[in-house]
């Protein structure tokens, strides 16, 4: 028999973007309605670091800050205890980083074995937000595995934050879907082809993320270098 999988909604999109905007948002609608959920945010994550991703901040109310259990994989996620107390609904943050395991390796089908895993423990409805690509160009599998399987996926795009004549100036404000770092030291971006999908751990005080659009991530030699994970 065919298993269904819950109804999942993934929001993508560059840094800027408002996917967490958005998942928040949905929150406050189902709070409004008095559905219950649980939300989620992965252990496996790089928030010690300066470029890290943003997701869970705390909000100037503390009263409209989610809360946010961090677990480190979707299966620790405790299903067969949720549904029971009528939660058939789970949010998650920084979707993507639960894409990797301990030692930062991505996991490898890991999409269809826990959306058939909690279909069958009675999860009905998934609501997601994270990078839809790495800083290198590469997609997520969790966010490629989800239209595979017909979620949801909304695009959300911000502007495109290249400086066009320097710091200083006018950002470009093309409509923006890819996620930049680069040195705020030079202003350089680093060279996508050196950039790992999942960044590696440690601080690098003078990386920055900026959202840019399809010119401005594909930028000449002269404007990139390369990127070492040791500094």
């Amino acid at each position: 028999m065919l298993r269904v999988l819950p109804e999942v909604t993934v929001y993508t999109g560059p840094m800027g973007a408002g996917k967490t905007t958005r998942l928040y948002g949905k929150m406050g609608e189902l709070t409004h309605l008095g559905i219950p959920y649980e939300a989620y945010r992965p252990g496996v994550d790089v928030r010690d670091v300066v470029i890290a991703p943003r997701g869970y901040v705390m909000s100037a109310n503390a009263a409209l800050t989610p809360n946010c259990t961090t677990v480190e994989s979707l299966a620790d996620i405790p299903v067969k205890e949720l549904v029971p107390r009528g939660i058939k609904t789970l949010f998650l943050e920084e979707w993507f980083m639960f894409g990797f395991d301990q030692q930062r390796r991505p996991i490898p089908g890991l999409y269809r074995e826990i959306m058939g895993w909690w279909a069958s423990a009675g999860i009905e409805r998934v609501y997601a937000a994270g990078l839809d690509q790495g800083a290198s160009g590469n997609q997520f599998g969790l966010v490629v595995d989800a239209r595979r399987y017909g979620a949801k996926v909304v695009v959300c795009t911000a502007k495109c934050a290249y400086p066009v004549n320097g710091e200083r100036d006018p950002k470009c404000g093309r409509v923006a879907r890819n996620s930049q770092i680069y040195d705020v030291r030079d202003n350089r971006a680093f060279d996508m082809e050196t950039l790992p999908d999942l960044l590696p751990e440690g601080l690098r005080p003078h990386d920055r993320y900026r959202a840019v659009c399809t010119q401005h991530l594909l930028l000449p030699p002269e404007q990139t270098k390369p990127f070492d994970p040791v500094l």
